[in-house]
């Protein structure tokens, strides 16, 4: 699977770019990365890149949209949302998310010109997205805990649930923030996973540590490999907004897929192809030796002549004979090998030397190692329903042999 290039763009002009090679799990073993964009070009070839922005340009919310919206979806919303938004609808761009539990649909609007920019930036140094993700939609949710990303002047975060939206407020007082947060509910309530580098722990932990004794827990995870790192296995999993959504989507994202995939298709249809071509041969190798073997049986009918004369093939004028001498409701000579097939096992070493049929008796010569292997032989046919009969035996060299008669019926 191919590996992942995250890139931000600097804020500023005078800050440098950041990125992160990572494979399709997320997981980096170069750590974060910075300069200019074109040193972070160099990494895209080969990689599915993913521009990571800020949401402080993205507003995120939640609408109630039509089920059956569909494609339209990206449409509608625009509507939904004209009270909502000050300015001209048709200077926003709209990305759509997944319906949640509650039948209401996550939606980003960024300014269109705002995405014509960083999409110009990023093809000034020959670089296409395939994603582009805002950083407080790429905080992982947690069930019991309010997940916080403090980084510079924004503080980012994820209110607890599955279907919870992210919210991005400035850091320059986390008190006030907070309470925006907790909306309604009482501070004492909230659970808190702070996410912060050293340098902005060292800035704003007077904030955080005057605030602890309202709140019901605190906990500071500092981001020692950095924030990339951290962002990286949600960015890759795909599961928040992508912006890149309709005119915006790359046009070579599906020769990219095809691209992605093309040994693993190859490499199928491989398989496929010997997979076909042994069960071929396998059923050439099967029709050439039954063509070799009814030659043979031929040749055996041509010396017996009028013994087994009549119409069609040798195969078909052995089962007719068999089945002119089977009475009706009675137990032919197949009956009688399939059962001596299975009776066999009884006596290891065993052979069948010579048989005859005539009338519902199966007269059959065996060799075995010794007496006590034909009559279990003998007896494993009589359980099974036959009258078998041990009529004969002699030691012969180092074995036995003898003659078992079978008549259908049980013995008496």
């Amino acid at each position: 699977m191919a590996e992942w290039l995250l890139l931000r763009l600097p804020r500023a002009a005078d800050l440098p770019a950041a990125w992160l090679r990572c494979d399709a799990h997320g997981f980096s073993t170069f750590g974060a990365e910075g300069g200019s964009l074109e040193e972070a070009a160099a990494h895209a070839a080969g990689r599915r890149v993913c521009l990571i922005v800020s949401a402080a340009d993205v507003l995120q919310t939640v609408v109630e949209l039509p089920i059956k919206g569909g494609a339209r979806a990206q449409q509608i919303v625009a509507y939904a949302m004209e009270e909502q938004l000050a300015g001209d609808i048709e200077a926003q761009h709209f990305a759509v998310g997944r319906r949640n539990e509650q039948g209401r649909t996550p939606v980003a609007v960024v300014a269109r010109s705002v995405m014509g920019d960083w999409l110009a930036q990023l093809g000034t140094v020959g670089v296409a997205p395939e994603a582009i993700r805002t950083d407080s939609g790429l905080l992982p949710r947690n069930p019991g805990h309010t997940v916080l990303l403090l980084e510079g002047d924004l503080l980012h975060a994820m209110p607890p649930g599955d279907d919870s939206q992210p919210v991005t407020l400035p850091a320059d007082d986390i008190a006030a923030a907070l309470h925006i947060i907790a909306g309604e509910a009482d501070l004492s309530a909230m659970h808190l996973l702070l996410h912060v580098s050293a340098a902005d722990w060292q800035r704003n932990s007077a904030q955080v540590e005057a605030m602890r004794p309202q709140l019901g827990s605190v906990k500071v995870q500092l981001l020692n490999s950095g924030l990339l790192a951290w962002l990286a296995p949600q960015a890759v999993a795909g599961q928040d907004i992508n912006l890149l959504q309709g005119e915006l989507v790359p046009r070579n994202s599906l020769r990219g897929n095809w691209q992605r995939w093309r040994l693993a298709a190859v490499l199928t249809l491989a398989l496929l192809g010997l997979h076909v071509a042994a069960q071929g041969y396998a059923l050439f190798q099967i029709r050439r030796a039954e063509s070799s073997v009814d030659s043979s049986l031929q040749e055996v009918a041509n010396r017996l002549g009028s013994a087994v004369a009549g119409n069609g093939s040798l195969r078909q004028r052995v089962q007719q004979r068999l089945a002119a001498q089977q009475s009706p409701g009675s137990t032919g000579l197949l009956d009688a090998l399939q059962s001596l097939a299975g009776a066999v096992g009884a006596g290891p070493g065993t052979m069948l030397q010579a048989l005859s049929y005539r009338d519902g008796t199966t007269d059959m010569k065996l060799r075995s190692v010794d007496a006590q292997s034909l009559e279990r032989i003998n007896q494993s046919l009589r359980g099974s329903g036959w009258n078998s009969e041990l009529v004969s035996g002699s030691s012969v060299g180092s074995g036995y042999e003898g003659r078992i008669t079978l008549r259908a019926g049980a013995a008496p």
